[in-house]
Formats: C-alpha cells, structure tokens, sequence
C-alpha cells in the first residue's frame, strides 16, 4: 500500500508524503498504534507498583515511629496531631496510586486526574504539618518527601504521554471529520457538476428550438399568409376608425334631444304620458345600438307630439323640435345606425379572418414565449448551481488544507491528501 511505502520509506522521499483519502483510517490507525499509548502506560504502571509498596512502608514506618523524647510537650502534642492528619492523607494517597483495572485512553486519564488531586492536598497537608513532624520524626519525613518527590515526576511522564495521546486523538477525530466531509462534499460536487452538464445540454437545446421558432415566425410573416395578415390588420384599423368617427357623429345627432328624450322617459315611467315607443325612446337615450332602424322614425314621432308637454324652454324646445324635423326628414339617425351595422359587421368578418389567419403566428408566439420562460429559469437553475458548486469547491479546498496540515502534526513532517486513487 501507498501509504505503508510512504512511512517506512520517508528517508529516501522527498517532499511530502502523499496519503490517499481512502486509506487515511488505516494510515492514523497506523500513526496510533506507532504511538503506542497503552504499552508506554504499562511500562509506566510497572514502576508504579514498587514504589506504591515502597511509599506504604515508609508511611507504616512513620505512624510507627517514635517521637524524639527530649521534644518540648507542646511541639510534642502539635506533632503527634499533626502526624495523624498527615498519615491520612499519605494513605489516601497511596491508595490512588494503584492502576486502574482498565488501560482505556479515558481510565487512565482519569487515574491521572485523580493521584493529581491527592498528591496536591498531601503537599497542601505536608506543607502544613512539616514543621511539627520533621522535628520529631526527621528521618521519615526526609523519606515520605523524597517519595512525593518520585511520585511527582512519575505524574509528570504520565501527564506528557496524556498529552500527546489526547492531541493524536484530537488530531485524529478532527481528520476523520474533515475526510468525511471531503468526501460528501466530492460526491455533492460530482452530483452538481453532472446536473450542471445536463443543464447545459438543455440550455443548447432550448436554445436551438427558441432560435427556430422564431425564424418559422419569421418566414410566415414574410410568406403571402403573413403579407396578406397584415392587410387585414391594416383594414381592421381603418374600419375600427370609420366606426368611431360615426359613433361620434351619431352621438352627435342625439345630443340635442338629451334633455327631451330624459324628460320624456322620466313622463313616461310615471305614468304622466301614455308613450307608445316608451322602451325605444329610453334606449335611444341609453344605448341607441340596441335600436332598431326600423324602430326610430316612430319614437321621433312621438318625442315631436308630445315635446310642448316636457316643459322645455321655448327657445330649446324650438330648436329640438327643428332637429327633430331634420332627422326625421332626412333620416339621418337611420343612415348613421346603417353604417355603424355595417361597420360592426365588417369589423366581425375582419377579426374572424384575422383570428383564424393568426392562429399558427399565435401558436409560435406562445411557443416562443414559453421558451423563453423555460429558458430564463434554466438559466437561473444554472447560476446557482455553479455558484453552490464554486462554494463546495471552496469548502473542499479550505478542508484540504486543514487535513494536510492536521496531518502533517500527526507524522511530524508534510504529508498531502491524494483526493484521487
């Protein structure tokens, strides 16, 4: 494996050393058991044991001993007190220096913790009863101090393997994090890379079929079909501009009889006149489409009978009553509905030509709209996608570079992923 060449081989290599991502478990795996935590532990739990014994002894030796008789009776009384207290806590300290029944990483980090505190509250305790034990019992004391002192640096080898056994691991755990998140992220990119490709691919297509819709609608217009629509827009728009001009004319031609046509409409609906064209005159009024020509001469008829009877001024009655002559004379309300039928008629013929002779540019308009909806949505799918894919690809690259230089504190020299193979 490219990984075990790398380690045994690191001598004769230059540059640095090149683990793949799916072998990195077995290379820390590797790393870990060359730092072989749990037999440096045991080779420091071997020595524990004779000291243990040797510390028991000597703590034996001091609650056994007798005092210096010539001791004043106060220092004697404060010493022998004071050697109590002192011999308490040297056993509960000797009794936390046995090994733990289990050699995991976390019983022996807590073994540690624990004869860590108990050696710090017997030198507390030591530092208190020194002056009263050692004048009575020197020997001891040189003894028990010279033990803490063993002790002491025995804490210290454990508190150093401690600590480079919770940095590999920290190391470790924070490798495997980042190699785990390479690899989702690879796979997410790839994933997006491949979607990226397809939605190019689908761009190109929609493209194509945008373009050729609108040269189909390009050529109709062009085509007799398309020249021969645009006449009959071109005719609709005039015929539409005949029928306003003569909606105005005709509005015109009733505006003068407003005020009578009003009034008799209001006589009429209460019954004040019996109106034989009341309904035609309220249209007239209204909406003079819904009159018929044939309908209009008698209205008039009936508007001029009964317009001494609407309360006009004379001055405006006469000259309603002359417009009245001259409409019914020249029968111009009828001549201008006549037109306005025929116009509506022509503009109906116009715009069914037209809407049937439409239909296929309808239909490639709408085409043509609908591609370019797709097309704008596609387009924005596509921008995100790369722009998550860029983001990925930054993350992977910011991961990268904080494995290789995890990495590197675990093997104490430059060692680069290999995302490939």
């Amino acid at each position: 494996m490219k990984w075990l060449k790398n380690i045994f081989g690191a001598g004769k290599a230059e540059g640095p050393v090149g683990v793949s991502l799916h072998e990195m478990e077995a290379w820390l795996g590797e790393r870990e058991e060359q730092a072989a935590f749990a037999e440096r532990m045991a080779a420091i739990y071997s020595r524990v044991e004779p000291l243990q014994k040797a510390f028991s002894q000597d703590i034996a030796d001091l609650e056994s001993a007798d005092p210096d008789g010539s001791a004043p009776p106060k220092l004697l009384r404060a010493g022998m007190a004071a050697r109590g207290e002192l011999v308490k806590q040297l056993l509960s300290l000797e009794e936390k220096l046995s090994p733990p029944a289990k050699r995991d990483a976390e019983s022996v980090y807590q073994h540690h913790w624990s004869v860590l505190k108990g050696l710090e509250r017997t030198v507390t305790t030591f530092g208190r009863a020194q002056r009263y034990v050692a004048a009575l019992f020197p020997k001891s004391i040189e003894t028990i101090n010279s033990d803490l002192g063993k002790i002491s640096r025995l804490l210290v080898e454990m508190e150093e393997l401690i600590g480079k056994n919770r940095k590999l691991q920290e190391e470790s755990w924070y490798c495997r994090e980042l190699a785990e998140g390479l690899k989702k992220g690879r796979a997410a990119g790839e994933e997006l890379r491949r979607k990226v490709g397809e939605g190019q691919a689908e761009l190109g297509r929609l493209k194509t079929n945008l373009s050729g819709l609108e040269g189909e609608l390009s050529r109709l217009a062009e085509s007799e079909k398309g020249r021969a629509i645009e006449q009959i827009k071109e005719r609709l728009a005039e015929v539409e501009q005949d029928r306003s001009r003569n909606g105005e004319e005709l509005a015109g031609l009733l505006s003068p009889l407003s005020k009578a046509l009003a009034r008799i409409a209001k006589q009429g609906s209460s019954d004040r006149l019996a109106l034989q064209h009341k309904d035609v005159l309220s249209r007239l009024l209204a909406d003079t489409s819904r009159v018929q020509d044939a309908e209009i001469s008698g209205s008039l008829q009936e508007l001029r009978v009964h317009l001494a009877a609407l309360g006009l001024k004379d001055r405006k009655k006469e000259k309603t009553l002359d417009h009245i002559d001259l409409l019914i004379k020249e029968r111009s309300l009828e001549k201008a509905k006549a037109r306005q039928s025929a116009l509506d008629e022509e503009i109906s013929i116009l715009e069914k030509q037209l809407e049937e002779g439409s239909r296929e540019g309808k239909l490639l308009k709408e085409g043509i709209v609908q591609a370019k909806r797709e097309l704008k949505s596609l387009e924005a799918a596509l921008a995100q996608s790369e722009k998550d894919l860029a983001s990925l690809e930054d993350r992977a690259r910011a991961d990268e570079s904080e494995l290789n230089e995890r990495l590197a504190r675990i093997a104490n020299k430059p060692v680069k992923i290999e995302l490939e193979g």
